[in-house]
């Protein structure tokens, strides 16, 4: 995907659908996970505490779909 990344992008099936891109359609995806901060956690400085989401961008125009699953 990126500078640092040689992972190719993959299709991937949520609860038996197919993932598809909501803004062009595309099927192929990298995958990232990305932390939820909240101002509480980030002002203790407690943000490893906070959820984390997958995250699935578009390999084509670069939409990012989240998910907390």
């Amino acid at each position: 995907m990126g500078f640092f990344s040689a992972d190719e992008p993959k299709s991937y099936e949520i609860d038996g659908k197919r993932l598809l891109c909501q803004f062009c359609d595309n099927n192929t995806f990298y995958t990232r996970h990305e932390q939820l901060h909240t101002p509480t956690t980030t002002f203790l400085n407690l943000e490893w505490t906070d959820k984390t989401a997958t995250c699935f961008v578009c390999s084509s125009c670069g939409y990012i779909h989240w998910f907390m699953r």
